[in-house]
């Protein structure tokens, strides 16, 4: 089995050999498993995550809270727009134009805050340097509701950071004893991998 990776300006490749006809198989299933759930994981721009104002779940993702009337902060005049909390992310999209759009997860979020800013004041959530170092500001009227969603945001970030969700599921299950032949006692138990999803709540 070969394995490619790159790291940074560097790639590597490498060999390992097996009798285990179906060593190969697991890690494929694992890789898919992986790169099909990097939402849960990566901070994602204008992705197709929005249909008709509303937010594609991912599988088990469960929907906190929609706050209407959020002012993303990244332009000089701010655009209006709609938060998602969810169990897993942070997602803002703008209402004139679903494409554009941000979802943090909050595995991705270095810090949460409330800070003043030419606009006033403004709910500043800072994400961690290997996503990109991004400082976003968003808006609400009247302060004491952005207060409300800054501590909602802050309790949900705290939780998951307890019980993180990373959208891959492994199990290690006990294989059936083999027999090499007829005579023999018993055989190395065979252990499987079996991957799957996180499936939907």
């Amino acid at each position: 089995m070969y394995v490619m990776t790159k790291f940074n300006t560097s790639r590597f490749e490498f060999v390992f050999a097996t009798d285990e006809e179906s060593l190969f198989a697991s890690v494929q299933a694992v890789y898919r498993a992986y790169d099909t759930s990097r939402l849960f994981r990566d901070l994602k721009l204008r992705g197709a995550i929005i249909k008709s104002q509303r937010l594609l779940l991912l599988p088990g993702e469960i929907m906190v809270n929609r706050v209407a009337g959020v002012w993303n902060l990244s332009s000089d005049q701010g655009n209006l727009g709609t938060f998602f909390l969810t169990n897993v992310r942070l997602v803002w999209h703008a209402d004139a134009a679903e494409s554009f759009n941000v979802s943090i997860p909050y595995m991705q979020m270095k810090s949460t805050s409330i800070r003043d800013s030419k606009f006033g004041a403004a709910l500043v959530v800072e994400v961690m340097k290997r996503c990109g170092g991004y400082v976003l500001g968003f808006r609400m009227d009247p302060a004491e509701h952005m207060k409300t969603v800054f501590k909602e945001l802050s309790s949900m970030h705290a939780i998951y950071s307890r019980e993180p969700i990373f959208g891959v599921d492994v199990n290690v299950q006990q294989g059936r004893q083999r027999h090499l032949d007829p005579g023999a006692d018993s055989a190395a138990d065979d252990e499987r991998f079996e991957q799957r999803t996180c499936r939907e709540r």
